[in-house]
């Protein structure tokens, strides 16, 4: 039950978190949020499939994975740690300072798009194992356990809004923070771990 609290809490969080970031994202906030739209249509076509080929542990992984990859390439933006690609500069017109700014509009709604995509085939697949796994959650205890998990998760989802307006990079830090924390707890599930129980007829 640890385990899936981390799982509940990590995913829920950084959802709402960055579903709030839309309005600080370089770009219009009107393409963020297509962005977040057009991530969660394709999560939902994509993470009944990968959860049910591949399992538990590695839907976990590569979701996490995938979220941790966009969250982190935002913040080496966002943080000036990593400049933007010259050829990218260059495709801009207008002195260096706009050609970043348009760089970064160009190139953080794509990356953002990355990391909600990762966190929403999280959120499926966390429902997907707490619902349907009995090696997670035994059917007589599977009701309370997950209002268990879900009481935690939405104490700590509550936040969100909160270190939203937190000053550029710290918002998109705390999402590789949690999706880092997330992930590594992945790691130690069972390969075996699936939802879907194959049976013969």
């Amino acid at each position: 039950m640890l385990k899936m609290t981390v799982m509940w809490s990590c995913s829920s969080f950084v959802s709402y978190l960055l579903v709030f970031m839309n309005k600080y994202f370089e770009g219009s906030i009107f393409t963020n949020n297509y962005i977040e739209g057009a991530a969660g249509i394709l999560a939902s076509q994509m993470g009944g499939t990968l959860y049910a080929r591949y399992g538990m542990k590695r839907s976990f992984i590569f979701s996490f994975g995938l979220s941790l990859l966009g969250g982190v390439l935002i913040f080496l933006l966002e943080s000036h740690l990593v400049p933007v690609p010259a050829s990218i500069l260059l495709s801009f017109p207008g002195p260096i300072k706009n050609q970043r700014e348009m760089a970064l509009i160009y190139l953080v709604p794509k990356l953002a798009f990355i990391a909600k995509l990762g966190i929403h085939i999280a959120f499926l697949c966390t429902y997907q194992a707490s619902f349907s796994d009995d090696t997670i959650f035994p059917a007589a205890k599977r009701a309370t356990s997950i209002g268990y998990c879900q009481l935690i998760a939405r104490s700590l989802t509550i936040l969100a809004p909160e270190v939203t307006e937190l000053k550029k990079p710290l918002p998109i830090m705390f999402q590789s923070g949690m999706v880092l924390l997330a992930l590594m707890v992945s790691l130690t599930f069972n390969d075996s771990s699936s939802s879907v129980k194959t049976k013969k007829v």
